[in-house]
């Protein structure tokens, strides 16, 4: 296997290794380098270009008041972050901390977002994946809750493809109260 290449569910799949438009691999319009974010009991599905960074763990600094979900705040690259738990986004039980967890640190996509970046815990690292018309099939029935844009398969293998934009509205209503 080759340094761009990655094997999931006993399939190989290439990646691209940057989103660099002067890269010499072809993109269109149907080719969407993702990224696989694991979680403890699902895994994300996101364009490569909302992650900025993936850290280890750092212990956050606690906010007072803040809902369950919002774990606190870290630094980052002289930036003040707000880490969150997606899975007590969804109200299920947050993960234990581990060898495995870490930060993945995401470019906001809204521009009416105060906060450029903002932080997730993970568990385990994010695997790079392009996702083509022949490998990624969604689910007709849309998702309970706002925070998912929709259940999906990635290569067989069940994913979720969160909805950022309610996420930061999510963040900044917590904010700014």
């Amino acid at each position: 296997m080759t340094k761009n290449q990655l094997s999931l569910s006993k399939t190989t799949v290439k990646s691209y290794p940057h989103d660099d438009p002067a890269s010499s691999h072809p993109q269109s319009g149907n080719l969407v380098p993702s990224i696989l974010i694991p979680l403890q009991d699902q895994t994300l599905l996101l364009p490569r270009t909302t992650i900025a960074e993936v850290i280890p763990f750092i212990a956050p600094d606690p906010l007072q008041d803040a809902p369950q979900w919002l774990y606190g705040t870290l630094r980052w690259r002289e930036q003040l972050l707000l880490l969150i738990s997606f899975e007590a986004l969804q109200r299920k039980p947050a993960p234990p901390l581990s060898k495995q967890t870490r930060i993945v640190v995401f470019n906001s996509v809204t521009r009416l977002s105060k906060r450029k970046f903002y932080a997730l815990i993970i568990q385990g690292i994010p695997q790079l994946i392009l996702a083509r018309a022949d490998n990624l099939s969604a689910f007709p029935k849309p998702p309970n809750s706002p925070l998912l844009h929709c259940c999906a398969e990635i290569n067989q293998c069940p994913v979720v493809i969160p909805n950022l934009g309610y996420l930061e509205e999510m963040l900044q209503r917590c904010v700014t109260g």
